[in-house]
């Protein structure tokens, strides 16, 4: 009786992994023992090998079943399947993070994840180019990070786009887009520089332009301007146009000095908006500047003659020079006048009016302001200075050459006569000039005294003396 050996296959089990990985381990099924036997029967298990390894590409690849022995049984080996899978990533998430306009370079807008079949997936994050790239240059990636690379300013762009790539360690990879929403913030408003300022003393009430006032880029909203001053003893007011309203691109500060005040004030101009302070938004914004109020000369007028206890004016008899000095300043121009001998531009002003006359000086200081003075001088019509030399000495050596009177310029309607001691008129003129030089129709008179009469018109003081005329040997 001849027995033969029970046929028995042993089969690989199908598998499968995802390339990079290890083989999982290999397992089989056994089909045909007999009388109720089982694997224990086996001399030698089976040992299953593939060709596939940890770099194995994707694709199928045999398992191979081997080395499988036992008494009373041919063994047939059947191969299994060993599939190799991609394991790239199968979504890429973004869990944004609220970005806010002007957070400084390196803000975090939010952070990436991926999900693969492969639980052993490691994902890497890179920007790269492609459909909705558009902003990429705006952003960089920190390992799972995505970051700004500037400020952003809403008013320029609201929205930005960046295309994300998820590579696996494998090098298997997805690219997805995604969006980011700016979120506004109330920006600072806006007001141009104010030049500090000085100004003389004024009782007027005096204006400064303000420009370039805005609530800043964001449309919609609305700015109030107030001003305040540092110097309460300075000013007497100080306001703006729009104080109790809304303020344009354009307002102007009114101001009024204290009587007689001089002296320095900060002025400060502020600018609010109603857009808030949320998320570090700035609703506020200050310029100061320096308003410097300097004080005017205080001016005095005297004169060297004349008695009228007045600081304003006095009164001289026609004839008399007088010189006016003011006081109160570094520099002195004063009016135009005929009357005016000298210094019209100095402090001192000598002049020999005809008739009453009011003489206005302009003072400046070392800061420059200016303040007027008038001084009137009174002339007296009253012949007080009117008075005639005794001595006439023709010889040519300038002195006593001519006979004098002084101030009869200034009586133009008068009339001289000059007697001998017989009583002889020896000259006559009217409106004497003070040309006489003792000569007589183009004869020089002879040594001696003669008799004078300055007649001046009817109800006038006649003025009567004696001359001596000298000659030389």
């Amino acid at each position: 009786l001849t027995i033969d050996p029970a046929p028995l296959t042993v089969t690989a089990d199908a598998k499968s992994k995802f390339t990079g990985t290890a083989n999982p381990v290999f397992t089989g099924q056994y089909a045909g023992f007999v009388n109720g036997e089982d694997a224990s029967v086996l001399t030698s298990p089976a040992v299953y090998t593939s060709v596939a390894t940890v770099a194995s590409p994707i694709g199928t690849y045999p398992i191979v079943p081997s080395g499988a022995t036992a008494l009373n049984y041919t063994i047939t080996p059947v191969n299994g399947v060993l599939t190799v899978k991609a394991g790239a990533p199968t979504a890429v998430l973004f869990a944004g993070n609220t970005i806010y306009e002007n957070q400084a370079s390196g803000t975090l807008a939010g952070k990436l994840s991926s999900t693969s079949d492969d639980t052993q997936a490691i994902f890497t994050y890179s920007l790269v180019s492609g459909s909705g790239d558009t902003d990429n240059a705006a952003f960089r990636i920190s390992g799972d990070q995505l970051l700004t690379t500037a400020s952003l300013n809403y008013e320029n762009k609201k929205v930005y786009s960046v295309l994300v790539r998820s590579t696996t360690q494998h090098g298997f990879s997805l690219d997805k887009s995604f969006t980011i929403n700016l979120s506004d913030v109330n920006e600072i408003p806006t007001l141009d520089a104010i030049a500090n300022l000085a100004i003389c003393y004024t009782t007027g009430s005096q204006t400064i332009d303000l420009t370039g006032i805005s609530s800043g880029p964001e449309t919609g909203q609305n700015a109030r301007i107030t001003v305040t001053g540092s110097n309460a003893a300075l000013l007497q007011s100080l306001t703006v146009s729009s104080a109790s309203g809304f303020a344009s691109g354009k307002e102007t500060i009114s101001y009024r000095i204290k009587n007689g005040a001089s002296g320095i004030s900060a002025i400060t101009v502020t600018v609010k908006d109603n857009g808030g302070t949320d998320n570090g938004g700035v609703d506020t914004y200050s310029r100061t500047f320096v308003l410097t109020v300097n004080a005017l000369p205080v001016v005095a007028i005297s004169a060297d003659k004349g008695a009228d206890n007045n600081p304003n004016s006095t009164s001289v008899s026609k004839g008399e020079t007088v010189v006016l000095t003011a006081s109160g300043g570094s520099s002195y121009a004063w009016a135009v006048s005929n009357s005016a001998i000298s210094g019209q531009n100095t402090a001192s002003l000598t002049v020999r009016p005809r008739e009453t006359t009011t003489y206005t000086v302009t003072v400046s200081n070392a800061n420059g302001c200016t303040e007027q003075k008038s001084f009137t001088v009174t002339v007296l019509d009253d012949l007080e200075k009117i008075k005639a030399t005794n001595i006439l000495s023709p010889n040519g050596d300038g002195y006593n050459d001519k006979w004098i009177i002084d101030n009869i310029d200034f009586y133009p309607n008068n009339e001289v006569k000059i007697f001998d001691k017989s009583g002889r008129a020896v000259y006559s003129k009217k409106s004497y000039d003070n040309s006489w030089d003792g000569m007589l129709n183009g004869m020089p008179l002879s040594e001696g005294t003669y008799f004078y009469i300055i007649d001046f018109g009817k109800d006038r003081q006649k003025f009567k003396g004696f001359i001596t005329i000298v000659r030389e040997n």
